[in-house]
């Protein structure tokens, strides 16, 4: 699951500091209100979306591991693709007053809450700080962990190239800036069935120096 041609070097830091009043007013208007949390960020960046997952120890074989699999990748690389879109035009139409769903609508085709308002928060963090996002990304090699009749648990360990300023600086940690020391990002990701489709509905990621 690699999309970059070149190593990997840093990983999708989603957990986003306090934004600007603009921007807390875009995602709540963007998106319905969920227990999100956004720890402080450190050199070692933890990040929780609601509840820790409930694992099963029975995992069945066959479809529905890939089911999984296959909406845990498309999810991840729908963010990318907003992420890598250009800030300019998102961050005018931010402050005339768009939301985070008029401007990144295939979200919430991937993603539930509180892991829709966490992504969508982190992407207006990205277009209102006026970040270039990843040009490089890896997804590693998830696997399904747990799964129960409408609930599975992905884990891995991914990496990108991290958010960068114009003139080519990293990006704040809190923003998906690139740490050399810890590059890449281990988790969880809990999905749910929702109306017949698989969706990302709380994350856990942690910064680590090496997968």
């Amino acid at each position: 699951m690699t999309h970059a041609v070149t190593p990997p070097r840093a990983m999708l830091r989603r957990s986003v500091a306090a934004m600007s009043a603009v921007a807390i007013a875009v995602v709540a208007a963007g998106c319905s209100s969920g227990p999100t949390t956004h720890p402080g960020t450190s050199s070692s960046v933890t990040r929780t979306t609601g509840s820790s997952p409930t694992t099963t120890t029975s995992i069945p074989a066959g479809t529905t591991q890939t089911a999984v699999l296959n909406a845990w990748e498309s999810a991840e690389q729908t963010l990318y693709g907003y992420l890598q879109g250009t800030w300019q035009q998102d961050r005018a139409d931010l402050v005339a007053g768009e939301t985070s769903a008029d401007l990144w609508p295939k979200l919430a085709d991937y993603f539930v809450n509180p892991a829709l308002q966490s992504e969508n928060t982190l992407l207006v963090g990205v277009k209102m700080g006026q970040l270039n996002g990843p040009t490089t990304y890896n997804l590693g090699h998830p696997t399904v962990s747990a799964l129960a009749a409408t609930s599975a648990t992905v884990t891995g360990c991914i990496s990108d190239s991290g958010t960068t300023t114009s003139s080519g600086q990293p990006g704040s940690l809190a923003l998906d800036g690139y740490d050399a020391a810890e590059p890449y990002a281990q988790g969880s990701w809990e999905l749910q069935l929702t109306s017949g489709s698989w969706k990302v509905s709380n994350i856990q990621t942690t910064s680590v120096p090496k997968c």
